[in-house]
């Protein structure tokens, strides 16, 4: 998923005329950083993304998509693996129904992330 997403950091700071330590200097961060988030060994963070947006004029959509697909699947994996119910819990008024609609909508998301895949 990164892997683009690197590629792409490393295509438009090249295209946009910046050095690693041009974009270091507008993050805040060390040329290492800049080196590690542009051959994908790890993510930006959502302030890194924000700023790397307004440096290079673009949204980056496509990450968000890719990471919003990964926690679905993520979420729809782990619903199975709550516990039962407990009538005395004052928490889980409501739960059943947050539950069942949150079942329903990573169902219909999910098969509208394959169909489109």
């Amino acid at each position: 998923m990164f892997t683009q997403f690197a590629h792409d950091l490393r295509a438009i700071r090249a295209k946009a005329g910046l050095t690693e330590r041009d974009v270091s200097i507008l993050l805040e961060i060390g040329k290492q950083e800049v080196a590690a988030l542009e051959t994908g060994a790890v993510p930006p963070s959502v302030e890194q993304l924000c700023k790397l947006s307004i440096i290079y004029g673009r949204s980056f959509t496509d990450l968000y998509q890719a990471l919003m697909h990964k926690a679905r699947e993520a979420l729809f994996r782990n619903l199975p693996d709550l516990p039962e119910y407990v009538a005395d819990e004052k928490a889980s008024f409501n739960r059943d129904n947050t539950l069942k609609r949150l079942e329903s909508e990573l169902i219909a998301a999910i098969m509208k992330d394959h169909d489109g895949s």
